[in-house]
């Protein structure tokens, strides 16, 4: 099993944002010197919990302070950009990383940024997602003139002067483009389908129990096909889960529930409860909303506890999924950077090399 890191990120709207930005730097960092493969950036403009409102920025920042870690838009947020500006802005990046990079793309779901854009429903986004990201592989495939008409979008250049580079725009560097990756939170996920159509990269959201992790998989691989693509392959798949190693079950526990970690997992049912998806935190649809708590909420979707017992709950969702390729460590506050950084050490070092690998 490979480890990365999925960076939301996840800070108390209190603490100083730019100490955020740079402890968020520097996890990144220290996440490419343990030999973590990837690092996936999360783009939010109305969380202040959540305050990196521009994750291309983010990533451009460290691609020249880390060597080898794969980064990720984690995601770009389709119906809040217009596809020219997706396509110019991520091929950039790209080449800035010398091919260290990779694609997620996504609709969002938070009510106050689609109210910022003046965004239609949900359904609607979900159109504009597909459509938006067939506009930007088409930008980086085509040369001028083009007219590319959709529902959402009309893109065109038809008076290029190719003698000059007018009309030109940058393509990726890497051929025909960067990995492209899908964030997927529903058991039956859109997106999921959609990633097993077109082959990419499955990324699982940490907001869900183990069971309906393993059905990402399910509805992914029948995704596939549908399209008569070739058996995908777990190593492709990567899982994210909060994971806290502490020194003993209870030293864990008693962090994680007196801590910004609790905190956060706190303001996530807070906001599921607001977006009606407080059910996909259940383990059972039976379980009534009420008792999705805190405490329930940690256990259900979290790792939490000493080496050996963090070993055995991975162990569980291993089992529970059928396996994956690389396992994606939530970026948390650094309310006790000691902690958390022997935690992630604990995590690379003698965690995941106990784990099997596909």
């Amino acid at each position: 099993m490979q480890l990365g890191l999925f960076m939301m990120p996840l800070h108390p709207p209190e603490k100083s944002r730019t100490q955020c930005l740079e402890e968020d730097i520097e996890l990144v960092v220290r996440a490419d010197e343990l030999g973590f493969v990837e690092a996936w950036v999360g783009h939010h403009l109305t969380l202040a919990w959540e305050p990196i409102p521009a994750n291309d920025l983010f990533i451009a920042t460290v691609i020249p302070r880390t060597k080898q870690i794969r980064l990720g838009t984690g995601v770009t947020i389709v119906p809040q950009h217009h596809p020219a500006n997706v396509a110019v802005r991520l091929a950039m990046l790209d080449h800035l990383a010398r091919g260290r990079f990779n694609c997620g793309f996504g609709q969002g779901g938070v009510p106050t940024d689609w109210e910022l854009f003046g965004l239609p429903d949900g359904k609607t986004q979900g159109l504009m997602t597909i459509e938006g990201i067939d506009m930007v592989l088409k930008l980086w495939q085509n040369e001028p003139p083009f007219d590319f008409k959709g529902q959402f979008w009309h893109i065109k250049i038809q008076n290029p002067a190719s003698e000059i580079g007018l009309g030109t725009m940058l393509k990726p560097y890497q051929k025909p483009h960067p990995p492209i990756a899908m964030s997927i939170v529903k058991g039956k996920s859109m997106a999921a389908r959609m990633a097993g159509q077109r082959g990419y990269k499955p990324v699982s959201t940490n907001l869900v129990p183990f069971a309906t992790v393993a059905e990402h998989w399910s509805t992914y691989c029948a995704g596939a096909a549908e399209a008569n693509r070739p058996e995908p392959q777990r190593s492709a798949w990567s899982v994210s889960r909060s994971i806290f190693v502490g020194d003993s079950n209870d030293e864990a526990w008693e962090f994680a529930l007196n801590s910004a970690f609790g905190g956060s997992f706190a303001y996530l049912l807070k906001l599921m409860a607001m977006t009606n998806m407080t059910s996909l935190a259940k383990h059972d649809p039976s379980v009534p909303d009420d008792a999705v708590t805190l405490e329930y909420a940690l256990k259900q979707l979290c790792i939490i506890g000493d080496t050996r017992t963090c070993i055995q709950r991975l162990e569980e969702l291993w089992e529970t999924t059928g396996g994956f390729g690389t396992l994606l460590m939530i970026a948390h506050d650094w309310d006790d950077k000691a902690r958390w950084l022997r935690s992630m050490d604990r995590l690379t070092h003698q965690i995941v090399p106990a784990l099997p690998s596909v």
